[in-house]
């Protein structure tokens, strides 16, 4: 089991104790070999919105490197808020294949992929 990727997720699993914005979480999935992670679990924020969130990643070098991301972040009743991920279906993008999926069914370029650390900074922000 790789001890940095471990203290990775362990980062994320602390944010979703102290955030004064989510009201409950689960772990759907966590696994840790010798060199890489995968890390998923669902968000119910105070106000009811949830958010799906699904990291992979591998440690190089002692570095954390995030390789496939998803975090859906939706409505009570359905309606998309965000989605940031790096599935390669939009390849024209600037940054691509990182980009950011919209409310109203756009799509942005994101400039760096972003880590479950800053996407939970985020949304406590826009809550």
């Amino acid at each position: 089991m790789n001890t940095i990727i471990v203290e990775y997720f362990s980062q994320i699993e602390a944010q979703f104790i102290t955030s004064p914005v989510i009201a409950s979480y689960t772990i759907v999935r966590k696994d840790i070999s010798f060199s890489d992670g995968k890390f998923r679990a669902r968000l119910t924020f105070i106000n009811q919105d949830f958010l799906e969130l699904f990291e992979y990643v591998t440690e190089k070098n002692g570095a954390i490197h995030l390789e496939k991301y998803s975090f859906h972040w939706q409505k009570k009743d359905g309606i998309l808020v965000k989605r940031w991920d790096n599935a390669p279906h939009f390849p024209g993008l600037p940054n691509a294949p990182h980009h950011i999926h919209l409310e109203n069914h756009t799509v942005q370029p994101n400039a760096e992929p972003p880590s479950a650390l800053t996407i939970l900074d985020k949304i406590e922000q826009e809550l």
